[in-house]
């Protein structure tokens, strides 16, 4: 982390903060609408086929929001472990303009696309 200055590792535990109020916000704004979508008992087969396709899309929502959560929270553990901003496929220090976009990001732009080009995440 000494790539980093004191003020832009506290900026990044911000935006970090803010991407966990985000989702923790989307997951609630979820679970109000599958109560809004909830069986009245006077739907007709493409009414009940529209919500469960509904339900399915915020099922799907939900595990990237929790995937994206984890990411987050591990991005906070790094924080604590000194090792933030440090690629794990490279050591190479994450530029900070990446991690402005991405805050949990785990990778430098060039190891992204070496995992992706092998097949990885």
């Amino acid at each position: 982390m000494k790539h980093l200055t004191k003020k832009q590792l506290r900026d990044l535990a911000e935006r970090l903060n803010a991407v966990r109020r985000e989702i923790l916000g989307d997951v609630e704004k979820s679970k109000i609408h599958t109560k809004e979508i909830g069986d009245d008992g006077t739907q007709d087969i493409a009414d009940m086929a529209a919500d469960t396709y509904s339900r399915q899309v915020l099922m799907d929502l939900g595990e990237r929001e929790r995937e994206r959560l984890r990411e987050v929270e591990a991005a906070f553990q790094r924080i604590e472990e000194g090792l933030y901003g440090i690629c794990e496929e490279s050591d190479e220090p994450i530029p900070y303009s990446r991690l402005e976009a991405i805050p949990y990001a785990r990778y430098t732009v060039a190891a992204q696309n070496a995992i992706e080009r092998r097949g990885g995440s």
